[in-house]
């Protein structure tokens, strides 16, 4: 009953697919490993996302068998079973990859309410997230409840002798879904450049975080170019070869915004494989301890110095900031949300520590300054 000869459509779906697929496993994972076990801490985010991205693999397993049946391949080389299976399993996969998008966005939008501190700002957010997951969940409905008996939907059969009924226009509904889909992609490309703008972080940090989600541009584009081509979808008798492209540029789309995403949350890992800092919350055995500190005010700080291993640099220089909390990393999300919760104009004391030893002999000075 499978499509014996899958046809270049085919084979280009499948390709698609399986590589972005792989990719977006990929980055999560290393995702997950930062956060875990090199800095920061796992967040609704990232749980999100992973939800994004179980969804979109079972729509990649749901096109493949889709291609198995015939998808790819025009409706004349076909038979009536491999037509029914075919749009069966690509209406499953519509629904699946309805709601992995809006989690998607949604994973995008949560990462930024993670780093504002003003009420709009995340009135802003929770109103993309809202409306976004609102569409998702009735585009994912409406595949199969568009039209009676459900049957019709995929088998022409039961629309010949039976008739059928339809309640809505689901090329409609999928177009304002899109659409809608594509502009949160502009939109989340462009707010962090407003809203983070004066937060109080490092400029490093900010240039990270805007950079990596405007690169949502290219993922809106995939919205734009997939949205344009939705109606012609509707008047098309070919329509599994026909709505190859558009399952592609939907995969793209998704993919897209996941790297997007995870740039930032993936910069501790880069800075400690290309030998930058990375202590903190999973990194590998700091070189000091802080107690009696805690957080802004007076008072002084007391600090052990742990035994310094001899192949290390001759000198190097530590700075520790009472400001913040003592198990923050400076390379995670979590110091960029302390830093941005403060308040302007409060006083902070710092202490810088600086190390240097002679073979046997090591001697340690600090100086405070407010």
């Amino acid at each position: 009953m499978g499509n014996s000869k899958i046809g270049y459509k085919g084979q280009q779906l499948l390709a698609v697919l399986w590589v972005e697929t792989i990719v977006a496993c990929a980055i999560i994972s290393l995702r997950w490993y930062t956060r875990t076990f090199v800095g920061g801490r796992v967040g609704p985010d990232d749980f999100i996302l992973m939800a994004a991205w179980v969804l979109m693999c079972a729509f990649a397993c749901l096109i493949s068998a889709s291609v198995h049946y015939g998808m790819g391949t025009h409706v004349d080389q076909l038979d009536i079973e491999q037509i029914t299976h075919g749009i069966l399993m690509l209406l499953i996969g519509q629904s699946c990859i309805a709601l992995a998008m809006g989690l998607s966005k949604c994973a995008v939008a949560i990462f930024l309410m993670r780093i504002v501190n003003k009420t709009w700002h995340k009135a802003v957010l929770w109103f993309w997230i809202v409306s976004i997951m609102f569409l998702s969940i009735f585009l994912a409905i409406a595949v199969f409840a568009q039209c009676t008996p459900t049957e019709s939907i995929w088998d022409p059969r039961v629309k010949a002798a039976e008739g059928q009924v339809c309640h809505m226009n689901l090329a409609l509904v999928a177009e304002i879904m899109c659409s809608w889909s594509a502009a949160m992609d502009f939109f989340l490309a462009f707010y962090p450049w407003y809203v983070l703008w004066k937060v109080n972080i490092k400029k490093k940090e900010r240039i990270t975080i805007c950079v990596s989600l405007s690169l949502g541009i290219f993922a809106g584009i995939c919205g734009v170019v997939r949205t344009t081509g939705l109606d012609a979808l509707n008047k098309t008798s070919d329509y599994l070869f026909a709505v190859s492209d558009s399952v592609m540029w939907t995969m793209s789309e998704l993919t897209l915004t996941i790297i997007c995403v995870s740039i930032p949350a993936l910069r501790p890992l880069y800075n400690r494989v290309t030998g930058g800092s990375s202590s903190g919350g999973g990194g590998a055995g700091p070189y000091y301890q802080q107690s009696d500190a805690k957080g802004t005010g007076t008072g002084t700080g007391t600090y052990k110095m742990n035994t310094i291993r001899q192949d290390l640099p001759k000198q190097y220089d530590i700075e520790i900031g009472t400001g913040h909390n003592k198990n923050v990393d400076n390379n995670s999300d979590d110091f960029i949300l302390h830093s941005s919760d403060k308040a302007e104009g409060v006083i902070q004391r710092h202490t810088e520590i600086t190390t240097t030893y002679d073979d046997a002999l090591s001697a340690v000075s600090t100086k405070q300054h407010v």
